[in-house]
């Protein structure tokens, strides 16, 4: 199973926090040793573990778990030096959108890499 990361939390002991190719959160227990499907997940409403200073799993244990780490997440970063009143306006046209700034830059990146 493909996933974007694996997390210790400390609120659940005994237990790892997953996080989908799509971004829902799901957890199961790290005893025993498995191929992990679907199946095997229990709901999780908690805080993303990023946001509860949730420790990243080993990515080499992954395997034990058979576990693949998404390589086509966001970990890449782009600065882009504009002016305040560029940014609010930026701001205001994502907001009237219902998109964050990251969606609404990462939307029009991929509307220009699709003209080209």
């Amino acid at each position: 199973m493909v996933v974007n990361g694996v997390w210790h939390v400390i609120q659940l002991p005994g237990m790892l926090v997953i996080e989908r190719t799509n971004g829902k959160l799901g957890a199961f227990q790290i005893i025993p040793y498995r191929n992990i499907s679907e199946g095997d997940l229990e709901k999780f409403d908690g805080s993303h573990p990023r946001k509860t200073k949730g420790l990243p799993l080993h990515e080499y244990l992954y395997s034990f778990y058979g576990l693949e780490k998404n390589k086509e997440i966001f970990t890449e970063y782009i600065s882009v030096r504009v002016t305040p009143t560029e940014k609010a306006r930026f701001a205001a046209w994502a907001n009237s959108k219902s998109l964050s700034e990251s969606e609404a830059m990462r939307s029009f990146i991929r509307s220009v890499l699709d003209e080209s």
